[in-house]
């Protein structure tokens, strides 16, 4: 009898199969950045986002591990800078993606947290990346004004990803996305 299923679960994916996963996950945190800059949240602040895009990062590095999660945050941040905003916002988003990743990773492989815990990390931990790089580049006054604004908003957008995630995360075999 022939099957599609592999004999044994520790056996790797191939790398074909890695490649269509990582091509599906970039596509959809494409796609999530898109839906957020047409609909854009209701707030006057600059930055403030909803981080639809970091849902897929966080989907990856709780299935797929911290490598990976960090090529597709690197992945998201160059194809979402060309497609929609200025070559000038690249460095408030990877500074943003940089931290949001490495804290989330940290707290991730701590064991401590739970998925939404680490996504609220990472929604605060991306809008202080943010405000590093705005008071490097613009103004410290600008970064510490906007700074309360956006650790609120860090937290609920963190919190409402989490919450996505976690639904996600259920409703996926952990199978479909083995590499």
């Amino acid at each position: 009898m022939i099957t599609n299923e592999r004999p044994h679960s520790n056996v790797p994916a191939s790398p074909a199969r890695r490649a269509a996963l990582y091509g599906v996950l970039a596509a959809l945190a494409l796609v999530a950045g898109y839906l957020e800059v047409l609909v854009p949240l209701p707030v006057t602040i600059t930055g403030v986002k909803l981080g639809l895009g970091n849902a897929i990062v966080l989907f990856a590095l709780e299935r797929m591990g911290a490598k990976p999660a960090f090529i597709l945050m690197l992945i998201k941040v160059a194809c979402s800078t060309m497609l929609f905003a200025n070559p000038q916002m690249l460095a408030f988003s990877i500074a943003g993606g940089v931290l949001s990743w490495a804290i989330m990773a940290a707290a991730h492989k701590s064991g401590l947290f739970s998925t939404i815990s680490v996504s609220v990390l990472g929604g605060i931990a991306h809008n202080a990346g943010q405000l590093i790089m705005v008071a490097l580049v613009l103004s410290p006054t600008v970064a510490l004004v906007n700074a309360p604004v956006l650790a609120v908003a860090g937290i609920i957008c963190g919190l409402a990803i989490g919450i996505l995630v976690q639904a996600v995360l259920s409703a996926i075999p952990q199978e479909a996305t083995r590499v």
